[in-house]
């Protein structure tokens, strides 16, 4: 029987929702009118889906559903939300993973609708999980396996340098800047993909990070570099590009598809970066002369996930750089890094690795992240593809 955790400080919010729960489901309700509460109760009952509203005294529904994401990571989270706090919607998509959000007043049937395809999606994958240790486990005990498991080692070489080749073999020139990038994918096949588009007049950046892993990701990446370069040839700035390349990915992807992008926009005439962000981590900039490190809250929606040019326009932010600062954009595989007692690198290592690096070349930054990073990881599998873009003022 599947349990769901519903959190409003609204009780007739509550009374409504257990209700209707229980004349048109045989779902376990348990219902919290204390956030607190309800994250204390998360730490002891397993949960399938946890419902929350937003406004809430002690704690909003962001934060309650981002510890709800750290004790229970399996569980859907579903935000409840008003139309003016949409832009809090972004942020929970952005930092708690939310599986959707739905805005007030609902439909109690539109709800239910989802709170079972989220469910199915949880069965699904546990069921792939299983087939997937199951295909593993019979790889290892029939040595029979073997030639196919090379024919297969072969194909995916093939597809690795297919992937790779989509990737630009340099970063452009420009006079007193230098960008530097890294790629590195958890697995033979990663979604992540960083490319550029230059006229000679200005030049855009592009670093994406495309939902899931594997062939289909990988495929994406093709889609994605197809859109953006697509885009770039008319769009006049990094927020017109976004929305330019967020119409064409939602026309092509895969149902439940998506991609988290930030572009970069030099002018060559014009002093300072420009950037847009969709779906990507907050950027650094590590200031030389401060000395300090500056985290740029800019957010959006990821790619793919609406028709048309999204429900928002993206925005934009300037970025200047003086002569040493660094401007860094990460996938969010650098700050999802886990070492062996179950810490993020993002939670314990990320800041104060940046506080430590501030001063050097974007190069040189991205080896000391790395090199950092891989000393917090102890050796743990990577649980996602790490992609760093480093822009700096020389």
């Amino acid at each position: 029987m599947p349990t769901i955790f519903v959190v409003d400080d609204d009780e007739m919010v509550l009374s409504s929702l257990r209700a209707y729960f229980s004349l048109s489901t045989d779902y376990a309700v348990a219902c919290f009118s204390d956030p607190w509460r309800a994250c204390a109760e998360l730490g002891r009952t397993p949960a399938d889906v946890v419902i929350s509203d937003y406004l809430m005294p002690g704690l909003n529904g962001i934060d309650l559903l981002k510890e709800a994401r750290r004790l229970q990571p399996d569980a859907a989270r579903i935000l409840l939300t008003g139309f003016a706090d949409k832009e809090n919607a972004i942020r929970a998509i952005n930092e708690a993973g939310l599986y959707q959000y739905i805005e007030k007043p609902w439909d109690s049937e539109q709800l239910l609708i989802v709170i079972r395809n989220a469910l199915q999606e949880r069965s699904l994958r546990r069921e792939l999980g299983e087939k997937v240790r199951v295909l593993d486990r019979l790889v290892r005990e029939h040595s029979e396996l073997a030639e196919r498991h090379s024919h297969l080692e072969k194909d995916l070489a093939m597809a690795e340098q297919a992937l790779a080749s989509l990737l630009p073999s340099r970063m452009p020139a420009i006079d007193g800047i230098s960008i530097d990038a890294y790629h590195r994918p958890c697995r033979h096949l990663g979604g992540d993909f960083y490319d550029f588009a230059d006229d000679g007049d200005r030049t855009a950046l592009l670093l994406g990070d495309v939902s899931g892993h594997g062939a289909q990701a990988a495929l994406i990446c093709a889609l994605l570099k197809a859109s953006f370069q697509e885009a770039a040839t008319s769009a006049c700035g990094p927020a017109e590009l976004l929305a330019q390349m967020n119409a064409a990915l939602f026309r092509f992807l895969p149902a439940g598809m998506y991609v988290a992008g930030a572009v970069l926009w030099l002018e060559r005439r014009e002093p300072g970066i420009r950037l847009s962000n969709a779906g990507l981590p907050y950027p650094f900039v590590l200031r030389c002369a401060e000395p300090r490190t500056d985290e740029i809250p800019i957010a959006g929606l990821p790619l793919g996930m609406f028709p048309g040019y999204g429900l928002e326009p993206y925005q934009v932010r300037p970025v200047h750089l003086e002569h040493g600062d660094v401007l860094l954009i990460a996938s969010d595989g650098l700050g999802d890094i886990v070492n062996r007692h179950g810490e993020l690198f993002q939670d314990r290592e990320l800041k104060r690795a940046l506080s430590e690096l501030r001063g050097l070349s974007g190069s040189e930054l991205i080896a000391g992240l790395v090199e950092r990073a891989a000393r917090f990881q102890q050796g743990e599998q990577l649980p996602d593809d790490v992609t760093l873009l480093a822009v700096g003022r020389t």
